[in-house]
Protein backbone atom coordinates (compact mmCIF):
# COMPACT_ATOMS: atom_id res chain seq x y z
CA UNK A 1 0.00 0.00 0.00
CA UNK A 2 1.27 3.47 -0.90
CA UNK A 3 2.29 5.74 1.99
CA UNK A 4 -0.40 8.28 1.14
CA UNK A 5 -3.15 5.66 1.08
CA UNK A 6 -1.85 4.16 4.32
CA UNK A 7 -2.07 7.56 5.99
CA UNK A 8 -5.74 7.87 4.93
CA UNK A 9 -6.51 4.41 6.37
CA UNK A 10 -4.83 5.28 9.68
CA UNK A 11 -6.67 8.63 9.87
CA UNK A 12 -10.04 6.97 9.18
CA UNK A 13 -9.37 4.37 11.88
CA UNK A 14 -8.48 7.11 14.39
CA UNK A 15 -11.68 9.06 13.62
CA UNK A 16 -13.79 5.91 13.98
CA UNK A 17 -12.10 5.14 17.29
CA UNK A 18 -12.79 8.61 18.67
CA UNK A 19 -16.44 8.48 17.57
CA UNK A 20 -16.99 5.10 19.24
CA UNK A 21 -15.21 5.99 22.48
CA UNK A 22 -17.33 6.59 25.55
CA UNK A 23 -16.20 7.64 28.97
CA UNK A 24 -16.67 4.80 31.44
CA UNK A 25 -18.69 5.56 34.54
CA UNK A 26 -16.49 5.93 37.58
CA UNK A 27 -16.58 6.37 41.32
CA UNK A 28 -13.88 8.08 43.36
CA UNK A 29 -12.93 9.49 46.75
CA UNK A 30 -11.32 12.91 47.09
CA UNK A 31 -10.49 15.11 50.06
CA UNK A 32 -13.49 17.09 51.29
CA UNK A 33 -13.61 20.60 49.88
CA UNK A 34 -11.24 19.93 46.97
CA UNK A 35 -11.90 19.15 43.33
CA UNK A 36 -9.35 16.39 42.74
CA UNK A 37 -7.00 15.79 45.68
CA UNK A 38 -6.66 12.03 46.18
CA UNK A 39 -4.10 11.92 48.98
CA UNK A 40 -3.45 13.62 52.29
CA UNK A 41 -1.12 13.48 55.28
CA UNK A 42 -2.47 13.73 58.83
CA UNK A 43 -0.92 13.64 62.29
CA UNK A 44 -1.16 10.59 64.50
CA UNK A 45 -4.10 10.87 66.85
CA UNK A 46 -6.38 12.87 64.54
CA UNK A 47 -9.88 11.79 65.50
CA UNK A 48 -11.75 11.90 62.20
CA UNK A 49 -11.09 12.36 58.52
CA UNK A 50 -13.74 13.15 55.90
CA UNK A 51 -13.74 12.52 52.17
CA UNK A 52 -16.20 13.22 49.36
CA UNK A 53 -17.56 10.42 47.23
CA UNK A 54 -17.68 11.50 43.57
CA UNK A 55 -19.29 9.70 40.64
CA UNK A 56 -20.23 10.12 36.99
CA UNK A 57 -21.85 8.07 34.23
CA UNK A 58 -20.96 7.38 30.62
CA UNK A 59 -23.75 9.64 29.42
CA UNK A 60 -26.51 7.03 29.60
CA UNK A 61 -29.45 7.37 32.02
CA UNK A 62 -28.87 5.44 35.24
CA UNK A 63 -31.23 2.84 36.66
CA UNK A 64 -29.47 1.87 39.86
CA UNK A 65 -26.26 2.40 41.81
CA UNK A 66 -24.52 0.12 44.29
CA UNK A 67 -21.17 0.66 45.98
CA UNK A 68 -19.02 0.20 49.04
CA UNK A 69 -15.49 1.18 50.13
CA UNK A 70 -12.56 -1.15 50.79
CA UNK A 71 -9.30 -0.32 52.51
CA UNK A 72 -5.74 -1.56 52.43
CA UNK A 73 -4.72 -2.82 54.93
CA UNK A 74 -8.13 -4.40 55.36
CA UNK A 75 -10.33 -3.69 58.38
CA UNK A 76 -8.02 -0.91 59.62
CA UNK A 77 -10.56 1.91 59.51
CA UNK A 78 -14.11 2.38 60.78
CA UNK A 79 -16.78 4.87 59.82
CA UNK A 80 -16.90 7.99 61.96
CA UNK A 81 -19.46 8.88 64.57
CA UNK A 82 -21.57 10.82 62.09
CA UNK A 83 -21.08 9.25 58.65
CA UNK A 84 -23.21 11.04 56.06
CA UNK A 85 -25.06 8.96 53.49
CA UNK A 86 -24.64 10.30 49.97
CA UNK A 87 -28.03 11.84 49.16
CA UNK A 88 -27.12 14.57 46.70
CA UNK A 89 -28.77 14.98 43.31
CA UNK A 90 -29.77 12.79 41.50
CA UNK A 91 -30.20 10.42 44.47
CA UNK A 92 -32.75 10.90 47.25
CA UNK A 93 -33.40 9.01 50.47
CA UNK A 94 -36.66 7.55 49.17
CA UNK A 95 -34.74 5.68 46.47
CA UNK A 96 -32.60 3.65 48.88
CA UNK A 97 -33.57 -0.02 48.88
CA UNK A 98 -34.24 -2.06 51.99
CA UNK A 99 -31.27 -4.28 51.08
CA UNK A 100 -28.73 -1.51 50.80
CA UNK A 101 -28.20 0.35 54.03
CA UNK A 102 -26.00 3.32 54.72
CA UNK A 103 -22.95 2.57 56.88
CA UNK A 104 -23.48 2.82 60.62
CA UNK A 105 -21.11 4.59 62.99
CA UNK A 106 -18.30 2.28 64.02
CA UNK A 107 -18.84 -0.19 61.16
CA UNK A 108 -15.64 -1.51 59.59
CA UNK A 109 -15.06 0.20 56.25
CA UNK A 110 -13.81 -3.00 54.64
CA UNK A 111 -16.91 -4.91 55.75
CA UNK A 112 -18.95 -5.10 52.53
CA UNK A 113 -22.40 -5.74 53.98
CA UNK A 114 -22.01 -3.14 56.71
CA UNK A 115 -21.11 -0.52 54.13
CA UNK A 116 -23.22 -1.52 51.13
CA UNK A 117 -25.27 1.35 49.71
CA UNK A 118 -27.86 0.81 46.97
CA UNK A 119 -30.16 3.18 45.11
CA UNK A 120 -32.95 2.05 42.82
CA UNK A 121 -35.74 4.29 41.61
CA UNK A 122 -38.81 2.05 41.59
CA UNK A 123 -41.50 2.93 39.05
CA UNK A 124 -39.18 5.31 37.21
CA UNK A 125 -36.21 3.32 35.92
CA UNK A 126 -34.05 6.26 34.84
CA UNK A 127 -32.00 8.75 36.77
CA UNK A 128 -30.72 11.42 34.44
CA UNK A 129 -27.11 10.96 33.34
CA UNK A 130 -24.73 13.08 35.37
CA UNK A 131 -21.16 14.24 35.08
CA UNK A 132 -18.43 14.19 37.73
CA UNK A 133 -20.01 15.42 40.94
CA UNK A 134 -20.00 14.86 44.67
CA UNK A 135 -22.85 12.60 45.74
CA UNK A 136 -22.01 12.72 49.43
CA UNK A 137 -19.42 12.80 52.18
CA UNK A 138 -18.16 10.06 54.46
CA UNK A 139 -16.39 10.53 57.77
CA UNK A 140 -13.83 7.95 58.93
CA UNK A 141 -12.54 7.33 62.44
CA UNK A 142 -8.76 7.20 62.18
CA UNK A 143 -7.90 7.75 65.84
CA UNK A 144 -6.65 4.16 66.21
CA UNK A 145 -4.41 4.20 63.13
CA UNK A 146 -0.69 3.68 63.58
CA UNK A 147 1.90 5.47 61.47
CA UNK A 148 1.79 4.33 57.87
CA UNK A 149 -0.11 4.52 54.58
CA UNK A 150 -3.78 3.57 54.20
CA UNK A 151 -5.55 3.24 50.86
CA UNK A 152 -9.30 3.70 50.35
CA UNK A 153 -10.87 2.32 47.15
CA UNK A 154 -14.54 2.63 46.16
CA UNK A 155 -16.01 -0.41 44.40
CA UNK A 156 -19.40 -0.49 42.73
CA UNK A 157 -21.72 -1.11 39.82
CA UNK A 158 -24.02 1.17 37.88
CA UNK A 159 -27.04 -0.21 35.99
CA UNK A 160 -27.43 2.07 32.99
CA UNK A 161 -30.18 2.26 30.38
CA UNK A 162 -29.03 3.00 26.87
CA UNK A 163 -26.28 1.59 24.69
CA UNK A 164 -24.53 0.18 27.73
CA UNK A 165 -26.63 -2.04 29.99
CA UNK A 166 -24.35 -2.80 32.94
CA UNK A 167 -21.02 -1.22 33.77
CA UNK A 168 -18.63 -1.90 36.59
CA UNK A 169 -17.11 1.26 38.00
CA UNK A 170 -13.55 2.07 37.07
CA UNK A 171 -11.99 4.12 39.84
CA UNK A 172 -9.83 7.00 38.58
CA UNK A 173 -7.48 6.36 41.48
CA UNK A 174 -7.65 5.28 45.09
CA UNK A 175 -7.28 7.71 47.98
CA UNK A 176 -4.10 7.41 50.05
CA UNK A 177 -4.06 8.61 53.65
CA UNK A 178 -0.60 8.90 55.23
CA UNK A 179 -0.39 9.04 59.03
CA UNK A 180 2.73 10.61 60.53
CA UNK A 181 3.84 11.39 64.13
CA UNK A 182 2.65 14.63 65.70
CA UNK A 183 5.11 17.59 65.63
CA UNK A 184 5.93 17.12 69.32
CA UNK A 185 6.89 13.51 68.65
CA UNK A 186 9.19 14.60 65.82
CA UNK A 187 10.82 17.11 68.19
CA UNK A 188 11.43 14.43 70.82
CA UNK A 189 12.88 12.08 68.19
CA UNK A 190 15.17 14.84 66.89
CA UNK A 191 16.34 15.72 70.40
CA UNK A 192 17.00 12.06 71.14
CA UNK A 193 19.00 11.71 67.95
CA UNK A 194 21.07 14.80 68.72
CA UNK A 195 21.73 13.55 72.27
CA UNK A 196 22.85 10.16 71.00
CA UNK A 197 25.14 11.79 68.45
CA UNK A 198 26.63 14.07 71.14
CA UNK A 199 27.30 11.09 73.44
CA UNK A 200 28.94 9.09 70.67
CA UNK A 201 31.15 12.02 69.76
CA UNK A 202 32.14 12.58 73.37
CA UNK A 203 33.05 8.92 73.81
CA UNK A 204 35.14 8.87 70.65
CA UNK A 205 37.05 11.98 71.72
CA UNK A 206 38.20 10.36 74.97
Amino acid sequence: MKPRALRWVIAAAMVAGVMSTQAAPWLGLVKTGTSSQNSDTIFLGTLTFSMDLRANTDGNPVGALEYYIVTSPADAVTYGTTPLTALNNPFVAADMTGLGQSPTAGATVNSVWAANTVWFKAGEPDYSAFSDQSIGTYQFNVSSLAMGSYVFTPVGTVLAYGSVEINTFATPGSFELIVVPEPGTWTLLACGGLMAAWRNRRRSSR
